[in-house]
């Protein structure tokens, strides 16, 4: 059975995958702002300069020269507000992937999580495969080996618990059967623990 990210389910560890985040966005923020820096200053002195040049081969009066700096400007302006709206969006682009990335990583890890909840509370139900593209697949596969194994254990336990139940009940004369005198109390004791470790292992097929 198939496994389909939903858009709410993206923030398994919030406090994991935002702090990240936030450190990507922040880091990458800086660096693009410094060399955003450096290129906008280059481009405004290499504005002042053709600026400069063209008064000087040019024979205008004071309003021209005052419109070509007014057009210098905004053009340089321009060059800006490109630079800045090019910034904001490569932050959300980059928060968007850091989401995803460490949902990859979340991702796992919450499962693990709540198989060893389940482990804990004595259940061992069959787990589910990691989807394409998640992280942490060595980790996870050895985890589940583990877990595997533990439920070839739970259930040779559960098989010879059965062989000696069917085998008793078999010995016994019809009025022990079934609740005998004798026979009731230790017989409803094996058939419980049967039934309890029965429940262990009970769940989804695996992926």
């Amino acid at each position: 059975m198939a496994h389909h990210r939903s858009i709410r389910n993206y923030l398994l560890d919030r406090k994991l995958q935002l702090r990240y985040t936030l450190f990507m966005v922040l880091l990458s923020s800086l660096l693009t702002s410094g060399l955003g820096y450096i290129w906008y200053r280059q481009m405004r002195e290499t504005s002042m300069t053709v600026e400069v040049k063209a008064l000087a081969s040019m024979d205008v009066d004071n309003g021209e020269i005052q419109q070509l700096r007014r057009d210098m400007k905004s053009q340089d302006n321009l060059r800006l507000l490109a630079l800045v709206g090019f910034g904001v969006i490569f932050a959300l682009v980059l928060a968007g992937y850091g989401i995803v990335l460490t949902h990859k990583i979340a991702g796992p890890l919450f499962k693990i999580g709540r198989h060893m909840i389940d482990v804990k509370e004595g259940k061992l139900k069959p787990i589910w495969n990691l989807r394409k593209g998640d992280q942490l697949q060595d980790f996870f596969d050895l985890f589940k080996q583990m877990h595997i194994a533990l439920r070839q254990r739970e259930e040779a336990e559960l098989t010879t618990l059965k062989q000696v139940i069917e085998t008793t009940e078999a010995q016994l004369v019809a009025p022990y059967r079934d609740g005998g005198p004798q026979m009731d109390q230790p017989l409803a004791s094996l058939r419980e623990l049967r039934d309890e470790k029965e429940a262990r292992l009970t769940g989804p097929e695996d992926a």
